[in-house]
């Protein structure tokens, strides 16, 4: 890095030998990375700023100076007397420390394995240290006075001080191409640990093939040449800082600044400062990290027009996603304070890897103001040479998705790691036939590109967008909050805990207040986001905020001083302040939209205006679905909006969110918000949450009486089918559609059991989730099919969606559409068909539901839709138990309904089948009439099941 000064060396005997040294044009193994880039570019240079350090001095190595140091460094090693392939866990905390322990062990034939921080508590660090010695057995662990420190109470440990490692250093001076072991391309190389997020860490194991291989495909993606200069801060002990910023770099020639993530988190404009000092080329900057130099940034307008950033070319984002509106504030932002904005020109590239690929194996480098994104976080993009990507069905594992369509993301190739250390069934279990990977993740491509959209195996709150959003809460401190995954003893479906540090001193006179309005915008946003509400929320001081090597916080110790009482202090002060703020209830309606939607509120239940609080939950206090209705069509004619959707009065039914939706109305008109399948319709309660598919009308108001009885005892979530909104299509497939709610199941509960029903159409789709759940080896305890027999392709070529609609509407009786209605209006025109339904329908009705003829018509396009979906359906396999509600049916007797067509579903259960009576007709069992009975039932039934 030619703008570090470093005074050139003066051994020319080591310089001759290096020249005259052999060395294989492509590095087979990671000897050879070193020994080449020696050989090749021996003043190029390795910078590094460690964590004390208070201004940007940077102590260098030459690559021919760090070759002869780790070289020595190995040979010392050798005095351990452990046999070739002993594992040595490098416990450091610097840059420089950590590459060259690495290289010491690799050159003296030691496998490193990187070990993070530690817990600072004790429990889940012994409980650690305790995983890897059972895995590894008698490894050495080389470490620091300070590191070494905090793992003294634990005994039988093999422990190194790399101090001590240094000194004895000198009494050697091997040659610079020594080496103690020759390595071969498919010998362990370097071990990684996997984040442990559900459990102890597991142990990634990569060959020197499988690193050499990720690292030329990535240096040929960053376009990486012996001129290049490049910008880490990302922890050693993380496959993308050892990997992506350090090996992969040395393996082209490139000079490398390593900056310890303390030195940037403290000053985020240090990175603007080493751009311009070091004409960096290639950097790394995670989301977090770019939001919060955008936010340092718009506040030193002094420094406008301060850098030379014109040597930037690229920034690589990972770690979590990235948000495109972010991505363009800070492209912004550094063109404004370069000197020559024009000059400016460089892509952020996000990307997808773990540490099973040696961290990014899939990039999209984009110029983020010459192309608009598509989407609100940028898209991850295309595979690297010799890696490939694929989405699959999550069920089988093989069966492709098509273009566009979410499924499994699996990859595969070169740069894949070869096992887990002593985990052969977790090696196993990770890789379907064809050498395919099982990432976790659900994807889609589309003309080649890739991006994520959710989590199979973890808890929705780990979505990227939860905690981004959770963010611009007022009250919250920038990057110092965490969503964290939480399961109570003896809670049955795994919740969330969101930590956090206020911006507010909890001692100042008005903190009640304040504290009030951050908890509650803090779970509105939960709700919106994912539809479950935080468990608790808890404000705690900056200083228990520890970040992971990623520069994010730490999640294991935060939920580990929580289940310790650690504390339990900030929690009783939070419920002290609160309580205070909750001493009056009331919030009188404050703005004009607020005390607009009180009168409504007023009217529908009989109230008088001034009786209406602006945190007034419009279903808690009584709402029904025709509720519901009337208050959309009321706030529509109030407002003069010409459409105020029911989903989100369902989802925001407190008054002064309800406001806050009606005047982006006013101030934007409608807009189309990305189809999410699941309503919730009530959120409270500790048991197993129930899954509700729509019947097949689509809808979900049909459930809005039944999900209040659930209040305090369970969730209740309904799907609602794709295509009512504009831009939105039509389901093509059952597959589809299955594919679709099973991934919105694990998306808003990660874990089982689960309970799963189905009114009408809808018993057959929840059928064919609950397979698909157990197929990915999920429990599922209950699920519930109301008045559907498993072969509805029959009744679907005979039934006329139209008339079917019509009289689930109450628009035409059932007995008129049956019989006498059918027949003349088969041979008209869709157009004349809806002209005849609309004459003889009540008007009443279509004032009760706001319909209009052109509403009407799209509803009934959408129903057809899902009887397309179901034209071919044949059910198959079968589930662990069946519960299946019969009431009236549409035709014939109660009993011939039963013994004929409902008791088939007894070869679809693996147990006894339980076929329940309820009152009420198909059309009318969720009925206010109804449903008080049909949910005793239900409920029991639940029960039963152990949920």
């Amino acid at each position: 890095m030619a703008p570090i000064a470093v005074a050139p060396t003066t051994d020319t005997k080591f310089l001759t030998n290096l020249k005259t040294s052999v060395v294989s044009p492509q590095p087979n193994t990671l000897h050879d990375v070193i020994a080449q880039a020696v050989h090749r570019y021996p003043l190029h240079e390795l910078g590094f700023i460690t964590s004390s350090a208070h201004d940007s001095s940077i102590q260098t190595k030459t690559f021919s100076a760090f070759n002869q140091y780790v070289r020595n460094l190995a040979r010392a090693m050798l005095e351990w007397r452990k046999p070739t392939g002993s594992v040595v866990i490098v416990y450091l905390t610097e840059h420089e420390d950590n590459m060259a322990a690495v290289w010491a062990c690799l050159l003296a034939g030691y496998v490193p394995c990187l070990q993070p921080a530690l817990s600072a508590q004790q429990t889940h660090k012994e409980g650690h240290v305790a995983h890897i010695k059972n895995l590894f057995g008698s490894a050495i662990w080389l470490t620091s006075e300070i590191s070494a420190e905090q793992i003294s109470t634990i005994s039988g440990l093999d422990v190194h001080l790399l101090s001590e490692l240094k000194a004895s250093v000198e009494k050697f001076s091997v040659a610079p191409d020594w080496v103690a072991h020759k390595a071969k391309p498919d010998d362990d190389a370097i071990l990684f640990l996997t984040s442990g997020s559900t459990g102890f860490s597991k142990v990634v194991v990569h060959t020197h093939r499988t690193i050499l291989s990720a690292c030329r495909a990535k240096g040929q993606s960053y376009g990486l040449t012996s001129e290049s200069r490049v910008l880490n801060w990302v922890g050693f002990d993380h496959v993308a800082g050892s990997l992506e910023m350090h090996i992969t770099p040395l393996l082209y020639g490139a000079s490398q600044l390593h900056v310890h993530a303390a030195a940037i988190l403290a000053d985020p404009l240090r990175l603007l400062r080493l751009i311009d000092e070091k004409s960096i080329e290639l950097a790394f900057a995670s989301n977090f990290l770019l939001s919060e130099l955008t936010r340092d940034l718009v506040k030193r307008t002094d420094l406008f027009g301060c850098f030379d950033l014109s040597s930037i070319r690229r920034i690589n984002s990972g770690g979590e996603a990235t948000v495109s509106k972010i991505a363009q504030a800070f492209v912004v932002m550094m063109k404004k304070f370069s000197k020559n904005p024009s000059a400016v020109s460089f892509v952020i590239s996000p990307g997808f890897g773990m540490t099973e690929t040696c961290a990014g194996c899939i990039y999209h480098p984009v110029d983020i103001l010459a192309t608009e994104p598509a989407h609100e976080f940028l898209d991850l993009g295309r595979p690297i040479n010799g890696c490939e990507m694929r989405v699959v069905d999550p069920a089988d594992g093989i069966t492709l998705r098509p273009d566009g369509e979410s499924g499994e993301l699996q990859v595969r190739g070169s740069m894949l790691f070869v096992r887990y250390y002593n985990n052969a069934e977790a090696t196993s279990s990770s890789f379907v036939e064809g050498g395919w990977y099982r990432t976790g993740d659900f994807g889609l491509i589309e003309d080649g590109v890739m991006r994520l959209s959710g989590r199979i195996k973890e808890t929705i709150i780990y979505s990227k967008k939860l905690d981004t959003y959770l963010q611009t809460a007022d009250g919250v401190t920038n990057s110092f909050l965490a969503a964290v995954p939480y399961r109570a003893p003896g809670q049955e479906t795994e919740g969330f805990i969101i930590f956090y540090s206020p911006t507010f001193d909890l001692d100042e006179s008005d903190a009640s207040a304040k504290l009030l309005a951050t908890h509650q915008a803090l779970r509105d946003i939960s709700v919106k986001m994912i539809t479950l509400p935080p468990q608790i929320v808890i404000p705690i001081p900056l200083s228990q905020m520890e970040r992971t090597t990623l520069g994010k916080l730490s999640r294991a110790r935060l939920i580990s001083l929580f289940t310790q009482g650690q504390f339990a202090t900030y929690i009783a002060r939070a419920e002290e302040l609160l309580s205070q703020a909750r001493g009056v209830s009331f919030v009188a309606p404050s703005t004009e939209t607020e005390k607009a939607l009180a009168k409504i509120y007023a009217g529908i239940f009989n109230l008088a205006d001034s009786e209406v609080s602006a945190s007034d939950n419009f279903f808690e206090i009584g709402g029904t679905s025709i509720d519901a209705i009337r208050l959309k069509r009321e706030g529509e004619e109030h407002f003069g909006v010409p459409d105020i959707s029911a989903i989100q009065i369902l989802k925001n039914p407190v008054l002064s969110s309800l406001a806050k939706y009606v005047d982006s109305l006013l101030s934007k008109g409608t807009q189309t918000e990305e189809y999410d399948p699941i309503v919730p319709l009530q959120l409270s309660g500790n048991k197993t949450p129930i899954f509700f598919v729509h019947s097949g009308i689509g809808e979900v108001l049909i459930f809005v009486n039944f999900a209040k009885y659930l209040l305090n005892e369970r969730p209740f979530y309904a799907f609602r089918a794709r295509g009512f909104d504009a831009g939105h299509p039509y389901f093509t497939s059952m597959d589809e559609m299955v594919s679709c709610y099973t991934a919105a199941i694990k998306k808003t509960q990660a874990t089982g059991p689960y309970a799963i029903a189905g009114y009408s159409y809808g018993g057959v789709v929840a059928f064919e989730v609950a397979k698909r759940l157990e197929a990915m080896g999920d429990e599922v305890k209950f699920v519930g099919l109301v008045n559907i027999p498993p072969h509805i392709a029959p009744r679907m070529r005979e039934s006329s969606g139209m008339l079917h609609l019509s009289s689930f509407l109450g628009l035409v009786a059932q007995h008129d559409a049956d019989s006498d209605l059918a027949p003349p209006l088969r041979p008209l025109t869709k157009q004349e068909q809806l002209e005849s339904v609309w004459k003889m329908a009540p008007p009443e009705r279509i004032v009760e539901l706001q319909l209009t003829l052109e509403k009407l018509d799209k509803w009934v396009d959408l129903a057809g839709s899902l009887v397309d979906c179901a034209l071919d359906y044949n059910p198959s396999g079968s589930v662990a138990a069946l519960d299946v509600f019969y009431a009236i049916p549409f035709a014939g007797t109660k009993a011939d309904w039963l013994n004929n067509q409902l008791k088939p579903w007894s070869g679809y259960s693996r147990g006894e089948v339980s076929y329940i009576d309820v009152p009420g007709e198909h059309n009318t069992l969720m009925d206010i009439e109804h449903v008080s009975q049909f949910q005793k039932i239900f409920r029991s039934r639940l029960e039963a099941r152990g949920l």
